[in-house]
Formats: C-alpha cells, sequence, structure tokens
C-alpha cells in the first residue's frame, strides 16, 4: 500500500506552542512522530512518502497535491492539538466531512491510539472541512495526538519513546 504521511506544520509555521513548563513547538513533535510512523510502515512493506521530512514549510495545497500526484492509498496527517483552557485534553481523529473512506480508516487508528494510551481520554472521531482532508483523493484522516497546551500532556509529547508508540499505534490502526 502507498502511504502519504503528512507532518503539520513546519518551516516558519510552528504550529501550537506548549509553553509550561518548558516550550516545544507542534511542527518538531509532528516531524518526530511521522519519521517513526514512516520507519514502521515501511518495515510492514508499505511505501512511504513524507510531504516533508525536515522542518520546511509547506504550503496546505502542495501537501494534497503531492498525495495526489503520488497516487496514495491513504493519506495521514499528524498534529498536536491546543486549546486556551490549559486542562483540555485527548486524542481525536478528524475526517473530511461525511467521508465514508475516511472514517473507515479513522475508527481503527483512533481505537488503536486509546488502547495504547489507555489513561488518555477517547475523544472520538471527528467531521471538518480541513484543506487537506478535502483536497486529497484517497481515504483522508488528520489525527490529533494530544493537547499541547496541557503541561502533562506538553510533558507526554515532548518524550521521544511516546513519539514512537504513537507511530506504532497509528501502524497497528493501519
Amino acid at each position: 500500500m502507498k502511504v502519504c504521511i503528512d507532518p503539520g506544520h513546519g518551516g516558519t509555521d510552528p504550529g501550537a506552542s506548549g509553553k509550561d513548563p518548558f516550550v516545544l513547538n507542534e511542527k518538531d513533535v509532528n516531524l518526530s512522530i511521522c519519521l517513526f510512523l514512516k520507519k514502521e510502515l515501511e518495515a510492514k512493506g508499505h511505501t512511504v512518502f513524507l510531504t516533508r521530512d525536515k522542518d520546511i514549510a509547506v504550503s496546505l495545497s502542495d501537501r494534497a497535491e503531492f498525495a495526489n500526484q503520488k497516487n496514495a492509498d491513504i493519506f495521514i496527517s499528524v498534529h498536536c492539538n491546543s486549546f486556551a483552557n490549559n486542562t483540555a485534553e485527548g486524542i481525536e481523529t478528524w475526517i473530511f466531512s461525511g467521508s465514508k473512506s475516511g472514517k473507515k480508516l479513522a475508527e481503527p487508528v483512533q481505537k488503536s491510539l486509546v488502547a495504547t494510551f489507555s489513561n488518555h481520554k477517547d475523544r472520538g472521531i471527528k467531521e471538518a472541512n480541513f484543506q487537506v482532508l478535502r483536497e486529497t483523493q484517497m481515504p483522508a484522516i488528520l489525527v490529533e495526538c494530544e493537547f499541547i497546551s496541557n503541561p502533562t500532556q506538553l510533558k507526554f509529547l515532548s518524550d521521544k519513546e511516546n513519539h514512537e508508540k504513537i507511530a506504532k499505534a497509528i501502524t497497528l490502526g493501519i
């Protein structure tokens, strides 16, 4: 299977930032998780394309166009959530509004993530009109791994071992 992995944000776009008790940019967490995810998927025999493999800016339309040009079978965008209230927490997976193929991909991935991190809140599968989900021509999901704005989850997201566990959970779901 051909998988396009999209590490959200990058370059001049840091994404959300955790600021307490230390600073961590979402773009760096996303890239780390996606590099582990690429390794896991390739070990299972899949062909993997990354929309970025270093800290560079890539437009949303370019991300979707890249996946379409590669004729990927599935598209996975990886992010960290953020909210003004720093007690918000949990894992959620987004699909394009009404996408049955997206939901079919999202369900086992979300289930695997929540099973792997059973002490994390299951925020479920949500629908939105996100550009990378709307413009990709294959089943597409956007995984919000946790809230970088929550000090407890910021510590979780700063641990490379957790990045690898997240990657393994997503791979298992696929």
